[in-house]
């Protein structure tokens, strides 16, 4: 099994990855988690004011503390430079939230990533393109769509050097072909063309296979 997290995945997201990788039951992918661990006891005072008051915290399976941060010389600290290990014996890492089996940065978005997406360049398009065209599952964007789309987005004064265009084509078709397939058949038939470029996906994919 492969789980995917970054650093949003939070509270019971990371009690149950943590669990999953102590025990050697999946291969934990993306960046480490945000490192949500506390047990609180939530005490109401005057002026519409409340204490919460930490009681417990939450533990991996090996004895890691979830919780990332911590007030300065509490014990907790100094439990999380222990060495962790798996059930199979290898090494896992301590000092809040969990860190993944198989690190994975995400995708730097680059000038022209930026420009197309803060534009609306893609739904706009694509708008216009499917009143135009039936669009079925089997639909690809062709070369001969991608330079509409790049005199379209000319039109619209986003005219990058040759260079960028070249360097950005797989991922401006992905983007394209995303953006088609919301407006005609539906978010989740879009989800799964913006999946197929994700690197934590595809390096789960890679893992598994």
């Amino acid at each position: 099994m492969a789980v995917l997290v970054n650093d949003k995945t939070a509270s019971a997201a990371e009690i149950v990855s943590g669990a999953l990788q102590d025990h050697d039951r999946a291969t934990i992918i993306g960046q480490p988690t945000f490192g949500k661990g506390l047990v609180q006891n939530v005490f109401p005072l005057s002026g519409n004011t409340a204490l919460a008051l930490t009681t417990a915290f939450y533990y991996t399976p090996s004895g890691r503390s979830i919780q990332k941060t911590l007030p300065s010389g509490h014990l907790e600290i100094e439990k999380q430079k222990e060495e962790f290990r798996a059930d199979s014996g290898r090494v896992v890492t301590g000092g809040g939230g969990i860190q993944p089996d198989v690190m994975i940065a995400p995708e730097a978005m680059t000038q022209l990533r930026v420009a197309l997406d803060a534009s609306g360049m893609y739904t706009s398009f694509a708008t216009d393109f499917i009143q135009r065209n039936k669009i079925t599952e089997a639909f690809e964007v062709t070369a001969a769509v991608l330079e509409e789309f790049q005199v379209y987005a000319g039109q619209h004064s986003i005219q990058p050097p040759v260079g960028d265009w070249v360097r950005e084509r797989e991922w401006v078709q992905s983007r394209l072909k995303q953006e088609i397939f919301n407006q005609a058949l539906g978010v989740a038939k879009g989800d799964e063309v913006e999946a197929q470029r994700d690197p934590a996906i595809r390096a789960a994919l890679s893992k598994l296979n």
